[in-house]
C-alpha cells in the first residue's frame, strides 16, 4: 500500500501518462493521448492536502510547508480546482529550491488553465513560470522560454530569448523550430501552436533520406520530445 509520507493516508501510486502519438505543443505540452491526463500528473493526499507527483516521496521539509505555509493553507482555500495541485506542487518546489520542479508545476497549470477556458489565469501563471524558468545553456528549455513569453503576450521578452540563440549551436530542426517561433512573435501571435507546425515535410513527397534525417534518435533529445522516450 502506498502511504503519503507527510500524514501516513493511503494514497495512489505515481500516475504514468501513456506515450503521446500526436504532436507536442511549442512549449512542447506533449500531444495526445498524454495531453488529456493532465489532470492525474499531480495528486492531493485527501488526509492532509499534500500534492506531489509523488505523495510517498515527500520531504520532511516539504511536510512542514504543508501543515504551517500560510501561503500553501490559501492556495489550498483559493485556488481554483483545477489548477490547485499544480499550484500547491510549484509552492513546495520552491520552498525547497527546487527551480525547475515549481516552474514546469506553474506551466502545467497554465496548461490547465487553457482547457479550462480561462485565459487570464494562463497569461498569468505562464508570466509565473518564466519568472522562475532558470537559465540553461541546452536549446529545448530556451525554445520552450520562448513560447511561453510569447503565449503570456510578453513579446519583447520572446523575442530577446530568441536573439539569444545562436543559429550556428543549433541542429536543423531546432533551427526550423525558432524561426517558425520568430515568425510567429513578429506577428503578436498568442495561440496554440503544434512543432509539427514548425517541421513541416517539403510539399513534394519525402525521400527517403530525408525522412532518415528528420526521424528521432531513439533516446535522443527529439525522441523524448515527441513522448516516445
Amino acid at each position: 500500500m502506498n502511504l503519503c509520507s507527510v500524514c501516513g493516508a493511503p494514497v495512489r501510486p505515481p500516475y504514468e501518462p501513456p506515450a503521446a502519438e500526436l504532436s507536442p505543443d511549442l512549449d512542447f505540452r506533449q500531444g495526445e493521448p498524454a495531453r488529456s491526463t493532465l489532470k492525474r500528473w499531480i495528486a492531493e493526499c485527501s488526509g492532509c492536502g499534500a500534492a506531489a507527483p509523488d505523495l510517498t516521496a515527500l520531504s520532511t521539509e516539504s511536510g512542514e510547508v504543508v501543515r504551517s505555509d500560510p501561503e500553501y493553507a490559501a492556495i489550498r482555500s483559493q485556488a481554483p480546482a483545477f489548477a490547485r495541485p499544480f499550484l500547491l506542487w510549484a509552492l513546495i518546489c520552491q520552498r525547497g529550491d527546487k527551480q525547475w520542479g515549481a516552474a514546469e508545476a506553474l506551466l502545467q497549470a497554465a496548461w490547465s488553465a487553457d482547457d479550462a477556458d480561462e485565459a487570464e489565469w494562463a497569461v498569468a501563471w505562464r508570466a509565473q513560470a518564466a519568472g522562475l524558468w532558470p537559465e540553461s545553456k541546452e536549446t529545448r528549455p530556451r525554445l520552450c522560454l520562448i513560447d511561453i513569453y510569447r503565449r503570456a503576450g510578453d513579446f519583447p521578452n520572446a523575442a530577446a530569448v530568441a536573439e539569444s540563440l545562436a543559429l550556428s549551436e543549433l541542429d536543423e530542426s531546432s533551427v526550423a523550430i525558432l524561426d517558425f517561433q520568430r515568425r510567429l512573435v513578429a506577428a503578436r501571435e498568442t495561440g496554440r501552436q503544434l512543432l509539427s507546425s514548425a517541421l513541416r515535410p517539403p510539399a513534394t513527397r519525402p525521400h527517403v533520406s530525408y525522412k532518415q534525417k528528420m526521424a528521432p534518435r531513439p533516446g535522443g533529445f527529439w525522441h523524448r520530445l515527441m513522448g516516445r522516450g
